[in-house]
């Protein structure tokens, strides 16, 4: 066998069980991450087998407005593919929604698989041999998708900045407020006090923000925390002129409230917009509130972005899951 051969057998000799630290896929080794950009989701239908408004439909919903964004931005964006081009790539996404139609299935199901192939990966497969019913269990199943799906996507962000944090900030929020939390390079101190710490991420297009303040205890709704909000931001964030300062903008049916639990914490999500008194800035914020431990005072974290000339819902995205990474 001449050299040439035996080098290329060798390699793929190699290639074959060289596969430490690696998940497979069919023939295909890949590392143990998801694959897929901020807000991206995979959507394998064959469109033999389904009408056009059929799948109108499907993407509507897929395209629900990103909630409580001062402009009209998608939830996700789709990449849509066959089921017959739904590959090892395609397989790797992070977010991935599949109607698989077969007359030979006995019945219609609905399944959500969490890490299935790569990690963070939620795969939603709806199994049927009648479009009409599987249509039917997607839009009754729609929230639980959106909400997955969404989910899945901030732990993406997270594991995201937990390779690259700032572990001297982290232990500064550890000391001041008895919580863990992942804050990502880039983000430096603003403006402490006792009882407040300011983060900003800053470039020439666009501002994120992140601040945690510790008040003393009241009742968790919707007024309080606005009003809570107020008076922190008036008193120590000033605005980019004399004078100016951020509030919670008064807009109806705003912020959106919702109680949720974050790990161990249980407390009141706020979704709502920001403007300036006295300016003309603003834009979206995301906070959860929640009571300390020992009940003696109430703990917000607060995300809010500022990026005039820009889409927001990645940006909004991105401050959100660092809220959502305390522990």
């Amino acid at each position: 066998m001449k050299k040439t051969n035996i080098l290329i057998v060798a390699m793929l000799l190699l290639s074959i069980t060289s596969c430490n630290n690696k998940s497979s896929i069919g023939s295909i080794k890949s590392d143990n991450f998801s694959t897929g950009k901020a807000a991206e989701m995979i959507l394998a239908i064959d469109t033999a087998y389904w009408t056009a408004t059929a799948i109108a439909d499907i993407r509507s919903v897929l395209h629900t407005p990103q909630p409580a964004i001062n402009q009209i931005e998608p939830m996700f964006d789709i990449i849509q593919c066959s089921n017959s081009d739904y590959t090892a790539s395609f397989m790797r996404h992070r977010n991935i929604v599949q109607f698989d139609y077969n007359t030979q299935y006995a019945n219609n199901s609905y399944d959500i698989s969490k890490n299935p192939i790569t990690n963070p990966q939620i795969l939603i497969k709806i199994r049927g041999n009648n479009c009409d019913s599987m249509l039917a269990i997607f839009h009754k199943n729609q929230n639980e998708i959106l909400k997955v799906l969404y989910d899945n996507d901030l732990a993406r962000l997270q594991n995201a900045h937990r390779k690259l944090n700032n572990p001297i900030i982290e232990k500064k929020i550890k000391e001041k407020f008895g919580l863990s939390m992942t804050i990502p390079d880039g983000y430096f101190v603003g403006r402490e006090e006792d009882d407040f710490l300011w983060l900003c991420f800053r470039t020439p297009k666009n501002d994120r923000f992140v601040m945690i303040y510790k008040s003393p205890i009241y009742e968790l709704n919707k007024e309080n925390i606005i009003t809570e909000r107020n008076r922190i931001t008036k008193a120590y964030i000033q605005g980019a002129v004399q004078g100016a300062y951020p509030i919670v903008a008064n807009l109806e049916g705003y912020p959106l409230e919702s109680i949720i639990q974050i790990r161990h914490h249980s407390g009141v999500e706020l979704r709502g917009l920001w403007a300036s008194v006295r300016d003309k800035m603003g834009g979206p914020f995301y906070s959860f509130t929640m009571t300390s431990s020992d009940k003696s005072s109430c703990i917000t974290v607060d995300g809010f972005v500022y990026a005039p000339q820009e889409d927001k819902r990645n940006y909004i995205r991105e401050v959100e899951a660092i809220v959502k990474s305390i522990q």
